[in-house]
């Protein structure tokens, strides 16, 4: 059974090794600097099976309160859980859920969530479309010359 919880900056070993599998870390210590680097200001949530990480997502707001904007900075699934699509879907439902309540706190409302992808991730932005996601823009060669990424945009009334 997979269960969601908010992560710590303690859960950095673990989290590392499946951002490394994921992103484009050259190494565990690289990605284990960029999570203490992010800990501290965007809400980490992690999926676990038998005590073990086998996902995560992450999101910060952005701007002010009243522009209810959260980009949705991380999603990672480990190759290795049976199910990857049933841990994203249940990842993005906890995070848009928390992302909701997080805004009516501070007396707003949650009005988009934004995420930017390699233009070559098709798993990813398939989920994406599927979520209800649009694309908004392409940006070329954004963080590597000769890669493009691409804004996803979800719209909430």
């Amino acid at each position: 059974m997979v269960k969601i919880h908010k992560a710590g900056c303690q859960d950095g070993q673990e989290i590392s090794k499946l951002l490394k599998d994921k992103y484009s870390f050259s190494s565990v210590a690289e990605a284990l600097e960029t999570f203490n680097g992010e800990c501290t200001y965007q809400h980490y949530r992690i999926a676990e099976e038998a005590e073990k990480i086998v996902g995560l997502i992450s999101w910060r707001p952005q701007g002010i309160f009243k522009h209810g904007v959260v980009e949705l900075s991380r999603i990672a699934v480990s190759p290795y859980v049976n199910d990857t699509l049933t841990v994203k879907e249940l990842l993005f439902d906890v995070m848009v859920a928390e992302a909701d309540y997080f805004y009516k706190q501070h007396g707003s409302k949650l009005r988009k969530i934004y995420s930017m992808i390699h233009a070559d991730n098709r798993e990813i932005k398939d989920f994406f479309i599927n979520k209800g996601m649009l694309q908004e823009a392409v940006l070329r060669n954004h963080y590597h010359r000769g890669t493009d990424e691409l804004v996803f945009s979800l719209f909430f009334g």
